[in-house]
């Protein structure tokens, strides 16, 4: 069933039951193509309904149209180790980019001539693991 955002929110809606996804509310926005079996086809022509989906700024999709509940099958007190394990993905997830994020500027700043004792400093590393950074022999496990 495709419908357009009007159909299913009033306006200033969007935020009312949003499902949460890397620890924020999910968009719900029209989507310009639909899944098929072999992967993603064009959408039909202007003039015909969309598919609405909620839309994670990290690019994962949820069909507005499955409740949650249909997803997981589960009784309350599981659903929220379910809730907790998933909200626990989205911290990892979101610790891997940003681990990323300092592995690139400690190399950036090596590569600047930064001294290995500065990088660790401003990094709140031990001066090793950045020179394990540096080489690039080693990925950043644990900042503290």
């Amino acid at each position: 069933m495709t419908q357009t955002i009007s159909d299913t929110l009033g306006a200033g809606d969007t935020a009312v039951g949003a499902p949460l996804h890397c620890g924020e509310p999910m968009t719900l926005r029209e989507t310009s193509y639909t899944g098929s079996s072999y992967g993603m086809i064009s959408q039909a022509p202007a003039g015909f309904d969309v598919e609405l989906v909620w839309a994670c700024s990290c690019g994962f999709q949820l069909s507005h149209e499955e409740p949650a509940e249909l997803a997981h099958p589960l009784p309350p007190a599981l659903r929220r180790v379910a809730a907790a394990a998933a909200d626990l993905e989205s911290m990892q997830w979101h610790l891997d980019q940003l681990t990323g994020e300092l592995e690139s500027a400690v190399l950036q700043a090596a590569d600047a001539g930064a001294a290995i004792v500065d990088i660790a400093e401003a990094a709140h590393l031990q001066p090793g693991e950045v020179q394990q950074l540096a080489s690039g022999r080693h990925f950043l496990v644990d900042a503290s």
